[in-house]
């Protein structure tokens, strides 16, 4: 039986207002000290560099600048794509407007897939924790179909999300390791975003590859391990960085080997910024029934165990009458585990063979308030060699241990929520679709890269057609002032080339794109559970001498018509390529 550890919608909702109005449980009053230059932290304020104060450095300013490209992308909204979907004023970036005097209160839900409960709680519990390890059931199969959109449904699908952990979908996942007999002899567990991992890989990959063997206890874990590379061997070079390019699907963050970062499609922190922005609007639907909501503002995946309950619990934040962001630093955490009904073969406590491999049990923020709930980035459950026994002896709720599932259903995951006080915005509509869309730019490659991705073919246990590029980030790339011609590629929805090329306009007058061809691309754009039709926009792109360093963003308009919205930080342009 799944052991329930997180709180229900209406007991959370009483108790998240009761915490930010009345500073009481699970919430903090603010220090009174001298506020220092804002800038978003790493998650858990990991220090990856400790070794190297300069590398560290570089991490933390080139995270602030992705973190406040991502909070712009949410603040944004999706105005090309759908009506009321703009005019975000409830959710603050703390870059801008100081979080300082903010009230602080952890949002919570179940790290175990709450859409295998829901679309297949009629087949044995066997059956949905095998779904939950490896997209199958117990028996090597595939499970039913499921409507394709629980919003709206039209039709039937396979089980997703694709890809080798697709299908863990609640910004927890993990890799089962067995012994010859197939008893499950280490488990590792994860909720590190992939886009913090892409910008440790942009600052050294000798860091990340020390990472690796140190978190997996593997030292043969090679640097060719984790690069990209084409059909014929060959290495792919970022223009970015002129180094390899990251493979965030390796061997060992794919498979058996292990679980250094979130693979599933929609699970990235960019995805869970633009969630909360989004969740932030009232809506007709009110927030009473969590899925509701999420349809109505079309957020999100209905029947997951978080982006409904996330969404419903900011909505109702703001509802009281206040503005939010996530608290820096911004992660998704893992909790500690419920061992009230584990049970080892020698009654040796099961809490000795969690180990936290990454992260911390507690922190507190940089004004000095203690944060709720743990910061745990990396886990692993395993019992070591010198006892006669393995984690698949061991029993929870009297059932042995057969499934890293079981042990997810006995955690929880966490973000936390810094709140302020304001009033609350007019009541909108629900989404709906414009008469006249607009093509919507969605993601900026280096040519070489965008190539390399979607050249990468992605096994899934659905047996889907899958690439790469639907485990890339929203991280900008980067390009060198006074270059000219820079071979690049911008995905959006689809364009009509009809009437003639389609124009791209960048926020900053010194950088110019110049159009090439277009090509249809299918692919789960970051953030979202399914892959769709897309367009690939192959262009060059020249950065002149007096082009502004940073982030820039760009609109996207066909030919004789007006251009759309800008979509923000999607180039980051610099003095020198390091």
């Amino acid at each position: 039986m799944q052991i329930k550890q997180q709180l229900d919608a209406f007991k959370f909702s009483i108790f998240l207002l009761l915490s930010i109005l009345f500073l009481g449980i699970g919430c903090s009053p603010p220090k009174q000290q001298n506020e220092t230059t804002f800038r978003f932290m790493p998650p858990a304020f990991q220090d990856d560099f400790e070794q190297n104060p300069t590398q560290q450095e570089q991490l933390i300013q080139l995270w602030n600048v992705n973190l406040n490209g991502f909070t712009n992308q949410g603040l944004t909204g999706d105005p090309w794509n759908a009506t009321n979907m703009a005019g975000i004023t409830n959710y603050f970036n703390p870059s801008v407007t100081s979080a300082k005097e903010a009230a602080i209160a952890e949002i919570i839900w179940g790290a175990w897939p709450g859409r295998i409960e829901r679309y297949y709680s009629d087949l044995p519990m066997n059956d949905q924790l095998a779904i939950s390890d490896t997209g199958l059931k117990a028996d090597g199969t595939i499970p039913p179909l499921i409507t394709n959109d629980p919003c709206n449904p039209t039709g039937k699908i396979k089980y997703g999300p694709y890809g080798p952990r697709g299908f863990q979908d609640e910004y927890s996942e993990w890799s089962v390791q067995r012994n010859a007999a197939g008893k499950i002899t280490r488990i590792d567990f994860t909720c590190e975003n992939p886009e913090y991992w892409n910008t440790l890989w942009l600052i050294n990959p000798d860091t990340v590859l020390s990472i690796y063997q140190r978190t997996l206890d593997y030292a043969k874990i090679t640097m060719d391990d984790l690069v990209l590379h084409d059909a014929s061997g060959k290495t792919i070079i970022d223009p970015s960085t002129n180094r390899p390019v990251y493979n965030p699907l390796n061997k060992w963050n794919s498979g058996a080997g292990g679980a250094m970062h979130l693979t599933s499609t929609p699970n990235t922190l960019q995805t869970e910024i633009g969630l909360a922005t989004s969740s932030t609007l009232q809506r007709t639907s009110g927030n009473a029934n969590e899925d509701a909501l999420l349809c109505c503002g079309q957020f999100g995946q209905a029947f997951r165990n978080s982006d409904p309950h996330i969404g419903g619990s900011v909505n109702r934040i703001v509802e009281a009458g206040f503005q939010v962001t996530l608290t820096n630093p911004p992660g998704l955490y893992i909790q500690m585990p419920n061992f009230s009904q584990y049970k080892t073969p020698d009654n040796t406590p099961a809490s000795q063979f969690w180990t936290m491999t990454r992260g911390r049990l507690k922190t507190a923020n940089a004004y000095g308030d203690t944060l709720p709930g743990n910061y745990i980035l990396h886990a692993k459950f395993e019992v070591p060699a010198s006892y006669n026994y393995t984690v698949g002896d061991i029993t929870i709720a009297d059932s042995l241990i057969k499934w890293g599932g079981q042990i997810a259903q006995t955690f929880n995951m966490q973000i936390v929520a810094s709140a302020l006080k304001k009033p609350a915005g007019q009541v909108e509509d629900c989404t709906g679709t414009p008469s006249q869309a607009t093509p919507a730019p969605q993601q900026l490659f280096h040519e070489s890269v965008f190539n390399g991705m979607v050249q990468h073919k992605v096994p899934n246990p659905m047996q889907f057609p899958m690439n790469l590029l639907s485990s890339s980030t929203f991280i900008a790339p980067k390009t060198q002032v006074g270059s000219t011609d820079i071979p690049m590629v911008l995905t959006a929805d689809e364009v009509d080339t009809s009437n003639g090329p389609p124009v791209i306009t960048f926020d900053d007058p010194a950088i110019t794109a110049t159009f090439v061809k277009q090509e249809p691309i299918t692919y789960a754009v970051p953030g979202n559970s399914y892959p769709s039709n897309s367009v690939a926009l192959f262009l060059t792109v020249s950065v002149g001498p007096n082009a502004g360093l940073g982030t820039h963003g760009l609109s996207l308009s066909e030919a004789g018509k007006k251009p759309g919205p800008s979509m923000p930080a999607l180039i980051h342009v610099v003095s020198t390529i390091q």
